[in-house]
This record gives structure tokens, C-alpha cells and sequence, in this order.
């Protein structure tokens, strides 16, 4: 296969470039650094916290460069390669201060002198990759976070890293969907992160320049996107969220907001031992663990946690709606007034999917039901120097989780008991109640395993980069249903009066179960489902950068991308029906490629200007179906091709005003789920009483989107630890992808002549992101620090192709509404139900702490959702608190109080169709949720030591 070939050919092309540099070792230079390039910024005071003027600062490492700082303490070093540096400051009157960094992105560094003591002066060198504090002197809006960081303190999950930051949604908490969604803050929730406003698939994520793709069972389609929740928070060591259309980005390909880089743990510069256990929200443990070894040439990271929690369900029993109703009831013939399959009876007055009002319905109750899960997680980087000139590394990270289903959800639901009921269960009082399983095992899983191998060498005065990364990602659900358990009954039925299964000469009579035990079977007799999804992707990477005398730098980088998946479903049914049923995709057989070839150039025209130019082609491969064969057995090739430029400029009037510009195109392609459709025979939408056909169809017309943006931004010092960045940003897309369904007339086929509901994804005209951001923060090594930060976005349809609201084949009358299709689409308001969008209007965050040094703090944060937030609340405020406490030289304590308010805290999701009114209609049908829950309010403590 395609991915097996590009494998081989990195090995054989990687043994070639060892041979070469073998022979010739001579021909780079003294240190190996990636062609990547961050800013190290960052202040030298004294003992009092005053401003040490005019201290001379070095940096030595892959580039060696000094610097004075200016009145008011600060220096800055813009365009440092990435790799390990020593920065040493000195003044009059001072000692010498160094510090050794790692430089994998922007980095702050606060060097305080503390009072002389009786072993002389003494001096503290705080390196922090707190974003707040740094001053960006790039093109590009970056906000730096640090994962292995974030775990170590007793987080578990993307979300509670990126939803801070104001312009960046995590979309995807799991929008009303899958059961991982029912447990909040669980590890296996999926996050997929949205950069300003842009849709998952539109913003990429990539490691080392290179695109993972790799999607879970809650997530919409494979390939719409890049799960996070699939791989370990311990294991990168740093990531960026890159604003808008920087030209020193990595990629267009999917970056029409920005992208999301995820950095490996850099070079160790000293062995240590790292260790942290962390109480969980819901009575569990979380353990993380690192070991860092330098050793001669060699650098290993290794990293390694367990997230064990009971869940907040801990085998607590609940009322059951089931998939099938009971066929006897201690032997007695059974029989529902009304209906009471899948859902005991829905409200008469309720059109839409509800499980609401059991109004004469049956409530099965009680089951046990464990919302528990397991989490592995970690990684391995390691990094061995073959020659002064050439580096090589392979990093691996990996993760499983393991958790019951949920059997499709937690619904909350209104028990309206019949006439004569005196039970325990109050009447029209909302209840927990999972839908199916009548007692059984229904494990959930989902698992990845991410490698890279590396080579990076000095070739020339320029840098030469090789890569490969392997991706796979799995998630299996199973649902397993009993012919027969023990429940207890509350509500109305009807039993047989005598003891024939089938009341063959008996008579139906009207019961009411006031919470009575009785051992039920169930028809069929067994009943269970398996649906597993394998997510291939496989990249490869080559670049050269290389300076042109002392102010220019140019370089080329080729990234190829394969990608994959495989869904698998099967069901089989027990007695009387006998049916079993199953379904794989030939989606390993659809594939899609892409490559993208970059040229750069860049330089500093002036000692206060840097200009920055990147040529970006880039190409997209469908090999898939052929819509005209619906058998599937046929495939067919298409090829979308996009060239564009991106341009970044930077202005620093003054050492306390950088003045930024970018602007340039973008690339996102058609998802490969959005472009195969099903290319099969129309199906019924219910096994038991369907009402219409679906079927949703290929559409080799899907053009890829494109887009042109533009982030315009300032830095400006105010005052001596006092930051104010601001940014504002219009991304135009061009053939924005949407979601047509049609009704199409009738089909006939196995529950007879119904309507048939045609799906498919089409293109847009035109549509539109755009938003302000604005960052205040003020952060020093002791004292108060603080920070403000906000962000509008707007997300709209601009316009739509000609004949967009006809029918095939007919002209839209609007007056009488007939004809017509895809109305929820309206140009000029913000996105509406049509969309799968997480566009916060607004979001904010405010800090205020207080820091004695770097382990020991307090501080208060408030996090603001506007309204359209992807909680689908109204606005409100979050607030949590940290303190932290040094117990010995090598142990600290933390303290997170999470959701102090303890606003939308229960710890399930909760859904509840008819609780929200006004809602849209997707592909013409009712579609609303319940808001999802924020998260437990709870109390985290966390123990961690560092050897």
C-alpha cells in the first residue's frame, strides 16, 4: 500500500543521509537545531524587584547573539532556532547569572538577584512559557501552552488547557452524541480544537510540520478533524496555537483560523526525575511520572500516567428505557399500552426525538450502571547526536482508554404514573434513564499510537531536516442486551391472564406496577451490536533552511500526508427474528493524499523590521467510489490543486512596540467522509417503524475551500511587567462546505413505499470569519500578577450559489414555502443549526494571584462563555483557584479548586430534547439539545516531587 511504500523509501533515503554525513561530518557546524524559530524574551532585576538597566545579556547555543536590556529591565532575542541555549546576564555591582533553556517555542525568562547571604549572592532564574508574559515581535499571534506542565498538575483533558484561550474553541464536547459525552471531563471526550472561529476540519494539527489525523467514535466523521483526546496530555512538551495567515506557517492545508503545533520534549540538559499524584474529580487517582536522562550524546524522555476513576455514576442504579420491551413477566404473557420499545412512550404533545413524559409508559428500573474509565497514557522521545553535525531522534507517544458504555446515553425523563399508581418513583419529577441494555457488558474503547523518526543535520551554513510519522488511531464500541434479568416495574402494562408466553386463550389485563420485582425476558432473546473504527495516517517531511549572509534566510519543505479509516458495524439479533446484520466500509480502499510544497525567504530589512514571504503549493488525491457505481466495487481518481502566497511583517517603532501584519491564502480540503457518501441502497431510518428512506451520496463536484485572511496586531510595553497585545482578523472562505437534504420523492424497498431523503455535501459561495482579541497582563516573579484577556468572533454566510434554495428540478416558492431546501442556511447572520460550528461571540479570562516564587502562588481565575458557546448555555462565568506550596526542596503541594461557583456542575450530560425551545432544524428535522454541564465543582489535590 501507498504508506507502506513511504515508509520504506524515508528508511532507505534516511540510511543514505547517514552514509553521506558519515563521509563528511566536516561540512556543518558545531550544533544541531530544527529549522523552527521562536522569540526568548524576558527581564534581569535586582533583590528589591527594581529594573536592572543596561545588564548585558547573552545567549550562546545554535546561534550566539547579546543584548543589553533597556530602561526598564527587558531584553529580547527574536528568530532563536530551536535547541538548547545558556543565557547568562551581568551588570555592575552583579554576579553572573545562567540559566540553560530548551528552546521548543517562545520562551520567558525573569532572572532575579535575591539578597547576599552568608554563601554569597544568591540568584534566581525563573524560566516560565506563561504567554501572557511574553512580548511577541512575530508575525503571527502565538499563545504557547505546555501539556506535560498541565498534566503533572492533576489535569486531565485538552479541553480544560484551550478553553482559556479567548478565539479558541474546543469543539466537539460531543454535541448531544455518543455516550464518552455523558461523562464530563472524562479523558475520552473528545476535543477538537478551533482556531478563530474556524470549523475542526479547517484548523490543523500538526508535530513537527506534519498533520495527525485521527478520529474517535463521538466525533462527527473520520477525517473531519484531529481528536486530541486520542493522544497523551503528558506526552509533548509544548504546544502553539498559531493565529491567523503567518507566513512562517508551517502549512495552509487546513489552517484557514491558524494550527495547532504539538512540539516533542526537546534535548534533556540534565537528568531529573519527575513525579506527580493528583485525587480525581470523582474519587479516583491520577499519576503522572518522567524521567529525563542525559547520558554522553544520548537525551531520553520518557513520560508514563494512569487516570483510574470510579466515574460519577460508581454502579449507582438507574431507570432503564430498553431497546425491547418484556415479552413475559414470571412467565406471564406481556404486552405495553401504548408503546413502550426503545422508549416507553413518548409525549403526544412533543414532534420532536424525546424521551420525555411516560405517560402511561413502562419505567424499568433499576440497573446498575458504572460510568468508570481507565486511561494509559505516555511517550518515549529519544535523541541521539550520530556526529557534531547530525541528530537523530524517534519519539513515540500512545494512550488507551478503556469505559463502559453509557448504552447510547443518559436521558432525563418525566414519569407521568396512570391513575391508581402509589409507587416510589414521584410523579413528574425529571429522572436519570439510560436507553437499552437489559443487563449487560458493554465496554467502550479507544487507543492511538503516534511515531516519529527523525534526522536533522547540518548541511552547509543551512539546516536539513528528515521525517516520518506513523499514526493510527482505534475506537470499538459493543452493546449487549440479555434475553432475561430481574427488574422492578413502575407504571402501566397489561399482563396475560394465564401463564402462556404467547396468552393463547387468555386475556390481556390492565396492571399498574407500583415498584414490584418480577424476572423478565425480553424478545428477541439476545440482542447485540459492535462498531469499531481504525484511523490510518502516515506523513512524511523534507526541508532545507539554510541564512543568505547575516540579515536573510531562505529555505523549500516538502510534507506529503496519506490517510485512511475503516468503519465496521455488525448486529445480530436473537429469537424470533434470527437476523444478524453487517457492514464494512470499503473506506480502506478510499483514500486521500496531500501534498504541499513551500518556498520561504525572510530577513531583517532594518534593525527595526522583519519581513517575511512563503510561496505555498499545495494539492489534494480522493481516490474513492464511483458515485455512478452504487455497488461500491469502482473507484475513481480526483486531484484539487491550490497555490497561494502568505506575507508577514513586523515593525518595532520602539524596544516597547512591535507593530505585526500578515495576511495570505488558505487550503482546506473536502473531509474524505464528506466526499465518499454511502453509494448503497436507501435505508429505512427506524428497524421498527420507519416512516422514510435515507441515503447520502457522493458528490465529485465537492471542491476543496479556500480563503484569504488577514491579522493585523500590536505589542506594546505600558510598564514594566505590563503587556497590552492586540489582534484583529478577517479569514473570507470561498466554497465553505454544507450539508444538503432533499426530499426527493418516494422509494420503494423493504418497509415498503416511503419519502426518500436525499444527503449530500455541497459548496457555498462565500462565507466569513472574523474577531478581535485583547490581552492585558502584567506577570512578575514576586508580587501580584494578573491578566485580562478577550475575544469576539463572528462566523456568517456571506452569499449562496444561484438556485441554492430550489429543489432538483423545481423553482422555490418562499411566500409558500414549497420546493424549497437548505432554508436554515441564511446569508448575512451568524452560523445556525446547519452548522456543526463552536463560534463563541465571546470568551474571556481574567488572573489575579500572588507569587512568592515559582512553586509557591495563589490565584483566582474567572473564565467567560458568551453566548453560542459550545456548552449551548446562555453566557456565564467559571471560576477556579490554585495554590500552590513548596513542602521541601524537591516536593510541592497544589491545591485546584475547580468550578468554586459550581455552576452547570452535575457530572453527567444531561439530554433532554424538549428543555430548549427555538431551536433549529438540521437537514429538516427537529434537532435539539439539553446544555452540556460544565464539570463537577470539586477540590484537586496534587503531591509533586522532582529529583
Amino acid at each position: 500500500m501507498l504508506e507502506d511504500t513511504m515508509l520504506k523509501t524515508v528508511l532507505r533515503v534516511s540510511a543514505v543521509l547517514l552514509f553521506i554525513f558519515a563521509l563528511f561530518p566536516s561540512s556543518a557546524g558545531a550544533q544541531i537545531s530544527p529549522t523552527n524559530s521562536a522569540t526568548i524574551s524576558g527581564s534581569v532585576s535586582d533583590s528589591t524587584g527594581k529594573p536592572v538597566i543596561n545588564a548585558q545579556v547573552s545567549l550562546s547555543g545554535p546561534k550566539s547573539t547579546s543584548t543589553q536590556t533597556d530602561a526598564q529591565g527587558f531584553f529580547v532575542f527574536i528568530g532563536v532556532p530551536f535547541g538548547t541555549y545558556s543565557i547568562s546576564a551581568t551588570a555592575t555591582g552583579l554576579v553572573t547569572a545562567t540559566k540553560s533553556v530548551s528552546v521548543q517555542g517562545d520562551v520567558n525568562v525573569a532572572i532575579q538577584y535575591e539578597p547576599a547571604s552568608q554563601n554569597g549572592l544568591k540568584v534566581i532564574a525563573n524560566v516560565s512559557s506563561n504567554a501572557n508574559a511574553q512580548f511577541n515581535v512575530t508575525p503571527a499571534s502565538i499563545t504557547q501552552v505546555n501539556p506535560i506542565a498541565n498534566a503533572f498538575e492533576g489535569k486531565t483533558s485538552w479541553r480544560t488547557i484551550l478553553e482559556q484561550i479567548p478565539g479558541v474553541a474546543h469543539a466537539g464536547l460531543g454535541n448531544g452524541g455518543g455516550s464518552y459525552a455523558n461523562t464530563v471531563d472524562s479523558p475520552a471526550v473528545p476535543v477538537q480544537v478551533a482556531i478563530d472561529g474556524a470549523l475542526p476540519y479547517e484548523t490543523a494539527t500538526l508535530l513537527d510540520d506534519m498533520p495527525l489525523i485521527g478520529a474517535g467514535p463521538t466525533t462527527v466523521l473520520a477525517g473531519t478533524g484531529t481528536n486530541l483526546a486520542l493522544y497523551p496530555l503528558n506526552g509533548f512538551g509544548s504546544a502553539d496555537v498559531v493565529r491567523g495567515p503567518g507566513a512562517g506557517a508551517p502549512s495552509i492545508v487546513d489552517s484557514i483560523g491558524g494550527s495547532f503545533l504539538l512540539h516533542t520534549p526537546g534535548v534533556v540538559d540534565r537528568t531529573h526525575y519527575d513525579f506527580s499524584v493528583s485525587t480525581d474529580p470523582y474519587g479516583g487517582i491520577v499519576t503522572n511520572a518522567l524521567i529525563a536522562v542525559r547520558w554522553k550524546k544520548l537525551s531520553a524522555v520518557v513520560t508514563y500516567g494512569v487516570n483510574d476513576s470510579p466515574g460519577p455514576l460508581n454502579h449507582a442504579g438507574v431507570p432503564s428505557g430498553t431497546y425491547f420491551e418484556p415479552s413475559t413477566l414470571d412467565g406471564h404473557a406481556f404486552s405495553c399500552i401504548g408503546s413502550c420499545a426503545y422508549s416507553p412512550k413518548f409525549d403526544p404533545n412533543y414532534t420532536g426525538y424525546s424521551i420525555e413524559g411516560f405517560s402511561q409508559g413502562l419505567l424499568q428500573c433499576c440497573f446498575n450502571q458504572t460510568a468508570a474509565w481507565n486511561q494509559h497514557s505516555g511517550s518515549v522521545t529519544l535523541t541521539y547526536a550520530l556526529s557534531p553535525s547530525i541528530s537523530t531522534s524517534v519519539f513515540y507517544a500512545g494512550e488507551t482508554s478503556l469505559m463502559p458504555s453509557l448504552c447510547t446515553g443518559l436521558y432525563a425523563v418525566n414519569f407521568m404514573p396512570p391513575t391508581g399508581y402509589t409507587g416510589s418513583i414521584a410523579p413528574g419529577v425529571h429522572y436519570l434513564s439510560t436507553v437499552g441494555g437489559n443487563g449487560g457488558t458493554n465496554p467502550e474503547s479507544q487507543s492511538s499510537s503516534l511515531v516519529e523518526e527523525k534526522i536533522t543535520a547540518a548541511l552547509g551554513r543551512g539546516i536539513l531536516r528528515l521525517a516520518a510519522l506513523q499514526n493510527r488511531t482505534w475506537s470499538s464500541s459493543a452493546l449487549n442486551t440479555f434475553g432475561s434479568s430481574t427488574v422492578q416495574l413502575f407504571g402501566q402494562g397489561a399482563i396475560c391472564s394465564n401463564t402462556d408466553p404467547t396468552c393463547t386463550g387468555g386475556t390481556y389485563v390492565q396492571t399498574v406496577f407500583n415498584g414490584g420485582t418480577y424476572t423478565a425476558t425480553y424478545s428477541p432473546t439476545a440482542f447485540d451490536c459492535y462498531v469499531a473504527l481504525t484511523s490510518n495516517n502516515r506523513d512524511l517531511l523534507l526541508s532545507y533552511a539554510t541564512p543568505l549572509g547575516d540579515n536573510l534566510h531562505a529555505g523549500v519543505s516538502f510534507v506529503k500526508s496519506f490517510y485512511n479509516s475503516e468503519d465496521f458495524f455488525v448486529c445480530n439479533y436473537g429469537a424470533p427474528y434470527n437476523f444478524s446484520f453487517s457492514q464494512q466500509t470499503a473506506s480502506l480502499n478510499n483514500t486521500q493524499t496531500t501534498d504541499e510544497l513551500r518556498f520561504f525567504v525572510g530577513g531583517n530589512p532594518s534593525e527595526k523590521t522583519s519581513l517575511d514571504l512563503s510561496m505555498y503549493i499545495a494539492g489534494a488525491d480522493y481516490h474513492v467510489q464511483n458515485p455512478n457505481d452504487p455497488t461500491g466495487a469502482t473507484f475513481t481518481d480526483e486531484r484539487y490543486t491550490y497555490t497561494a502566497p502568505r506575507l508577514g511583517f513586523v515593525w518595532r517603532p520602539t524596544a516597547a512596540i512591535a507593530i505585526r501584519a500578515a495576511a495570505g491564502g488558505g487550503f482546506a480540503e473536502a473531509p474524505l467522509g464528506d466526499l465518499v457518501g454511502s453509494n448503497g441502497v436507501p435505508q429505512p431510518n427506524s428497524l421498527t417503524s420507519p416512516n422514510f428512506y435515507t441515503v447520502s451520496l457522493t458528490n465529485l463536484n465537492l471542491r476543496p475551500e479556500t480563503s484569504f485572511a488577514f491579522d493585523l496586531g500590536t505589542d506594546i510595553r505600558l510598564h514594566r511587567g505590563v503587556v497590552l497585545s492586540f489582534d484583529v482578523y478577517r479569514s473570507n472562505l470561498y466554497g465553505q462546505l454544507y450539508t444538503s437534504s432533499t426530499l426527493t420523492g418516494t422509494y420503494t424497498g423493504s418497509a415498503g413505499t416511503l419519502p426518500l431523503y436525499t444527503t449530500q455535501f455541497g459548496n457555498l459561495s462565500k462565507s466569513r470569519y472574523e474577531g478581535v482579541l485583547l490581552d492585558l497582563s502584567h506577570d512578575i516573579p514576586h508580587g501580584i500578577y494578573w491578566s485580562l484577556s478577550g475575544g469576539l468572533t463572528r462566523g456568517y454566510v456571506v452569499s449562496v450559489p444561484p438556485g441554492f434554495y430550489n429543489q432538483p428540478g423545481q423553482i422555490c416558492n418562499v411566500a409558500t414555502n414549497t420546493n424549497c431546501t437548505n432554508q436554515t442556511v441564511v446569508p448575512n447572520i451568524n452560523f445556525n443549526g446547519t452548522f456543526a460550528a463552536s463560534i463563541p461571540y465571546a470568551q474571556g479570562l481574567g488572573r489575579l494571584g500572588y507569587r512568592w516564587n515559582p512553586e509557591k502562588y495563589v490565584d483566582l481565575v474567572g473564565t467567560y462563555y458568551g453566548n453560542n458557546n459550545t456548552y449551548f448555555r446562555s453566557a456565564f462565568v467559571e471560576f477556579d483557584g490554585d495554590v500552590g506550596y513548596p513542602i521541601t526542596k524537591n516536593a510541592s503541594l497544589l491545591v485546584a479548586f475547580r468550578n468554586i461557583t459550581g455552576i452547570y456542575d452535575n457530572p453527567l450530560q444531561i439530554y433532554s430534547p424538549s428543555d430548549l425551545s427555538g431551536a433549529p432544524t438540521i437537514s429538516g428535522l427537529p434537532y435539539v439539545l439539553h446544555g452540556e454541564m460544565y464539570g463537577p465543582r470539586t477540590v484537586i489535590l496534587t503531591l509533586g516531587v522532582r529529583l
